[in-house]
């Protein structure tokens, strides 16, 4: 969303210094804060924050567009302090009304706007402009990092015929990132092999090394993965060449097998071994043995 200044500067220097008192305005009508969902991100991959608002007003108030300009903006400064200008301007949020003492919540991509692929620290905050009461609320600036993954693996593939890209070329690739002390994520990441454009990342799930992940393309270049996500648990994802998640399965080891992708001579990647969800919620009995309505016709019955 494009900034404000203009209109900042346009408003009265006591309004503004009585609408601005740290994150939460605590005698103020509204309370705003924004909160991200962590504290450290992989390059491109969505920033996604919650933005929070109180009314305390004690009336309804109406948060829309004043002159035209947006009630919700957002200003995101790199760790040199310099504002990141947006990419794209984003139409203005929707007018809502928010009753007395209810609360407002919307769950927001910061990066969709403001370009936070370059590795290194930012602040964001956000602002609410509350134009009947001639109020600007601002949350708390929130820190935010951005940082490589460790590759693991990438292929070039072809964009099929059908497509509107075909004839261009895509690059997948398998990256691991730690959250936390301990935990790890298998990462996803798809872009232009030629641009260097990226498309999507995101995690498709916790990871862990035991089993390194396998991973097959199939005859329509769709990327198919299983990663070990836990003690005898495993995730099977199916990615198109957009990089959208067309199918994801949990499986299991069995008594004997572990799942494993193969694919077979028509260009199809199939699992083989392990089990489902499904049959890891079958007594025993039922998994390891036929029911005797199933047998083969002509067989004796004793």
């Amino acid at each position: 969303m494009a900034p404000r200044s203009t209109f900042r500067r346009l408003l009265p220097l006591a309004a503004l210094l009585s609408g601005l008192v740290g994150g939460r305005v605590t005698q103020a009508q509204v309370q705003v804060t924004l909160e991200m969902k962590r504290s450290t991100y992989v390059a491109h991959e969505p920033i996604i924050g919650t933005l929070t608002l109180i009314n305390r007003a004690g009336q309804d108030i109406i948060l829309g567009d004043s002159d035209g300009l947006g009630w919700l903006d957002y200003s995101v400064t790199d760790n040199r302090g310099n504002l990141v200008i947006p990419s794209a301007s984003a139409a203005n949020e929707a007018p809502i009304v928010l009753a007395s003492g209810k609360t407002y919540t919307k769950e927001v991509t910061i990066n969709k706007y403001y370009p936070m692929s370059t590795i290194g620290n930012y602040r964001v905050k956000a602002t609410v402009t509350l134009g009947q009461m001639n109020r600007v609320f601002q949350t708390t600036p929130v820190s935010v990092q951005v940082t490589n993954a460790q590759a693991l693996w990438s292929q070039i593939v072809g964009v099929p015929t059908g497509h509107p890209r075909a004839g261009t070329y895509r690059k997948y690739e398998l990256m691991t990132f730690y959250h936390g002390a301990r935990g790890r994520s298998l990462f996803f990441r798809v872009s232009d092999s030629d641009t260097g454009i990226v498309y999507r990342t995101y995690p498709i799930g916790d990871y862990m090394t035991v089993h390194p992940p396998e991973q097959a393309i199939d005859s329509q270049n769709q990327l198919h993965v299983l990663h070990m996500t836990g003690p005898s648990a495993y995730k099977y994802t199916v990615i198109d060449i957009d990089g959208y998640p067309v199918k994801q399965q949990s499986l299991f080891e069995s008594k004997n097998t572990r799942p494993s992708l193969k694919t077979n001579e028509f260009g199809e990647v199939v699992v083989l071994g392990g089990m489902t969800e499904e049959e890891v919620g079958k007594p025993y009995e039922q998994t390891q043995f036929r029911r005797l309505s199933e047998r083969p016709p002509g067989l004796p019955s004793q």
